[in-house]
């Protein structure tokens, strides 16, 4: 399943959104035994791969398809790259106040404390406030 949002329909085209609603790729039972998956986890590991060159990351992740839950798993991947340095106390999330409402319910989810920054006319973070802030 991949929950659409505005932010995954306007960054996926419709010719990359078909494929994944063949019956092939949909239809597959997450409970399905390993050894019936073959197929799914080659495809899987080439494009990992193939992204690995391409980018220089030592790793890739397929998952989340959706652009709330990227969000989410990202401020997961940082609120622990923290806590494994030790950096217990960086635990605060500036979100802009023009910002998809996903972003802070993401960030709160993650146990951040969240602080909303004003913006100007264009919803762009106002530089001048953010300074007055902090």
């Amino acid at each position: 399943m991949i929950p659409l949002g505005s932010c995954t329909m306007k960054l996926n085209s419709a010719s990359e959104m078909m494929p994944v609603s063949w019956p092939e790729f949909s239809s597959i039972h997450p409970l399905v035994p390993k050894n019936q998956i073959n197929g799914y986890m080659q495809l899987i590991d080439e494009l990992e791969n193939m992204l690995i060159a391409i980018t220089g990351y030592s790793a890739i992740s397929l998952q989340p398809n959706a652009g709330s839950q990227g969000e989410y798993a990202g401020l997961l991947a940082i609120n622990a790259y923290h806590k494994k340095n030790g950096d217990n106390d960086r635990d605060i999330c500036l979100i802009p106040r023009s910002a998809h409402g996903t972003n802070p319910a993401s960030a709160k989810m993650v146990g951040m404390k969240i602080i909303p920054i004003e913006c100007n006319a264009e919803g762009n973070i106002s530089i001048s406030l953010f300074k007055v802030m902090f």
